[in-house]
């Protein structure tokens, strides 16, 4: 019984030496270290001093009494746990510190046996509680140390949290996080591809039936891996959340997609992802025998140009020309760099002689528009429509052949073939 005495500090104030001397004695058997004072300004110094974990206190006794000393110690320690001995019924004093929410109460002459029996219990919960902010701070430590985010909730209440969650979420602590969120769900967006509900059930259902690679949430403008992990306790189940950001590793998916469907310098698709894109067009347009079209343009000699201005000059020509025929076609049209100085084109739902007019637009505006350095250029295109027996090769090598005869009868023209 007297081992949560040994762990705990007391502080015994009495005004009446021989009580004060007697009680000594026994406390002193008992606690890991006590503390004596006659009265409660010498109390509140010592208090101020030690800070023990147990105030025992007479009520009345000169130049400042218990009740007095109370209120000082608890403006600064609110949870400072507090027990009066006293002789004094008047109402006043009970209220006093009834008012001060202290830990106990007992009339005088106190029992030994009786007061050491309350000192205990008081001790026992003073060393639990010096326990678990314990292990709360060693488990502190330890989630702070994890490279992952960690959190420990119900889905309602945060129990405990690294630093770098309240980091992530611009918070200082805890408390400041349930002021500003009602719950955990309210964390994640709900974003194309990221896990996202209104519940804990509906939350834990998309998280159980989602592929592990897929197990992704969005929290401010970043993106997460989460792993979730049940801890059953005695009377809840608190769930351990592990946060892995991969923003970085999408970023650099996406740029590595990027690259690899699209020409580095124009930024139009490369010929890789225009077969891709072609495939389903030519089949879907060949299973619904729908028009297809394909144009192929050249600019009138680049060479010359290259040549001349230099090969600077004639990427930015290059790159300017992709960007103003990617914006005069159709949306529904796609262009693709096909080599060189060399653009593709495919317009579904679209005959040679609307897409003959729809080149010759272009061809146009091309020739009256003034590129860098104050130059003017022009082009040729080259056009064929999808026929019974073509092939996706032959189709294009249909346009390939009409773009040659543009160029050979005097370029700058669209023909078709």
């Amino acid at each position: 019984m007297s081992g949560y005495l040994k762990q705990t500090t007391i502080l015994y104030v009495e005004d009446d030496k021989d009580v004060r001397d007697a009680y000594k004695r026994t406390l002193r058997r008992f606690f890991k270290e006590v503390f004596i004072a006659c009265n409660g300004a010498e109390g509140l110094e010592l208090y101020k001093r030690y800070r023990p974990d147990i105030v025992m206190s007479d009520v009345k006794m000169p130049k400042k009494n218990g009740i007095e000393m109370a209120k000082e110690i608890k403006e600064i320690d609110p949870e400072q746990c507090i027990l009066f001995t006293t002789a004094h019924t008047e109402s006043d004093f009970t209220l006093e510190a009834l008012e001060l929410q202290v830990d106990g109460y007992i009339a005088k002459p106190v029992d030994k046996k009786s007061l050491i029996v309350k000192l205990t219990s008081l001790a026992k919960n003073i060393v639990n509680e010096k326990e678990n902010i314990k292990k709360t701070r060693i488990l502190q430590a330890i989630l702070n140390n994890q490279s992952n985010i960690t959190i420990l909730t119900d889905f309602n209440a945060i129990e405990l949290a690294s630093n770098s969650f309240f980091e992530l979420m611009k918070v200082k602590n805890r408390d400041e996080f349930l002021n500003n969120y009602q719950n955990i769900l309210e964390i994640f967006r709900k974003k194309e591809g990221s896990l996202y509900a209104k519940t804990k059930e509906e939350f834990l259902k998309k998280y159980k039936n989602a592929k592990a690679d897929k197990r992704i949430v969005s929290i401010s403008n970043k993106t997460f891996y989460i792993n979730i992990d049940p801890i059953d306790m005695d009377v809840d189940t608190l769930y351990a959340i592990y946060l892995t950001d991969i923003t970085l590793l999408q970023q650099k998916n996406i740029k590595a997609r990027y690259e690899a469907t699209h020409d580095f310098l124009t930024k139009l698709y490369n010929r890789a992802k225009f077969s891709e894109i072609f495939k389903i067009e030519f089949m879907r347009s060949q299973r619904y025998q729908r028009p297809l079209s394909v144009a192929i343009l050249d600019i009138d000699h680049f060479k010359n140009i290259n040549d001349t201005y230099g090969h600077l000059t004639g990427d930015k020509i290059l790159k300017e020309l992709a960007d103003y025929c990617k914006t005069n076609i159709r949306k529904t049209d796609f262009i693709a760099r096909w080599g060189g100085e060399e653009f593709i084109i495919v317009m579904s739902e679209t005959d040679k002689d609307k897409s003959k007019e729809m080149c010759e637009i272009l061809r146009k505006s091309v020739e009256k528009k003034e590129f860098s350095d104050s130059l003017h250029i022009t082009i040729s295109i080259g056009v064929s429509q999808l026929n019974t027996n073509d092939s996706e090769k032959s189709l294009i090598e249909r346009a390939d052949i009409a773009l040659y005869k543009a160029k050979n009868s005097g370029r700058n023209k669209v023909v078709t073939e």
